[in-house]
């Protein structure tokens, strides 16, 4: 035995996971609703979010991949990839050993969660559950860091920063301007100055033209308005 491989057999060695908080919003185009994915869980018995455990000589990436396939049934395409929220590593986070969890948010349209295994639980304004007690573990605190996540790139934070249209894609296209605010405010959770959103977000737009003639919402409720794609 090498020194390198006594030296490091003194070292003890904590389990890894990866957990997702996995978010979309329902309705977007009638009545939108920021939602969460939770599932049951048999041992421990409780609520928590999708996970599992890094095996031997596979990467974090692969983990990921592997969790969304194996337990919420969903294959993830290429466009799209989990984000690394942070390291969650207080070393009583999981009363059955040492484990350590690299939390991801991932956010996908409902459409791509047709089937998906689990529930859809409604994200509160205040960034809690509805209707849901505590999590498992600490995975309250991966919710409460996957909705700041989110939340900073649907919110203004301040007159000269810009901010994409749906960066998330949870609205199909083409939308009214009314729409998107309205996905807007479920993702923040709070309501948004509707001139002032309009302004910033046209910028970002493209009116829907046919015939040289811009297109509208006439078959939608109220009177028509204007419909657009992301510029």
């Amino acid at each position: 035995m090498s020194l390198i491989s006594a030296s490091l057999d003194h070292y003890p060695r904590p389990g890894l996971t990866v957990d997702l908080a996995i978010l979309t919003v329902t309705g977007a185009d009638t009545d939108p609703v920021l939602r969460l994915l939770v599932q049951d869980r048999e041992s421990p018995a409780g609520r928590a979010l999708p996970g599992g455990f890094v095996r031997e000589r596979q990467t974090v990436a692969q983990t990921t991949l592997d969790v969304l396939r194996r337990k919420v049934g969903v294959e993830l395409g290429t466009s799209v990839t989990p984000r690394l929220l942070r390291l969650f590593d207080d070393p009583r986070r999981d009363d059955r050993s040492w484990v350590m969890s690299a939390a991801h948010a991932l956010a996908l349209p409902s459409w791509a969660l047709t089937g998906a295994k689990g529930d859809l639980v409604p994200v509160l304004p205040d960034g809690s559950l509805e209707s849901e007690g505590r999590l498992l573990f600490d995975h309250d605190e991966i919710v409460a860091a996957a909705v700041e996540d989110i939340r900073s790139r649907y919110e203004f934070r301040g007159r000269l920063v810009g901010v994409s249209p749906d960066p998330d894609g949870f609205l199909r296209e083409p939308f009214t301007l009314h729409q998107l605010r309205k996905v807007h405010e479920a993702v923040v959770g709070e309501e948004m100055h509707k001139d002032n959103f309009n302004r910033r977000m046209k910028e970002r737009l493209e009116p829907m033209v046919d015939g040289g003639v811009l297109m509208s919402s006439s078959g939608l409720r109220g009177r028509p308005a204007t419909l657009y794609r992301r510029d």
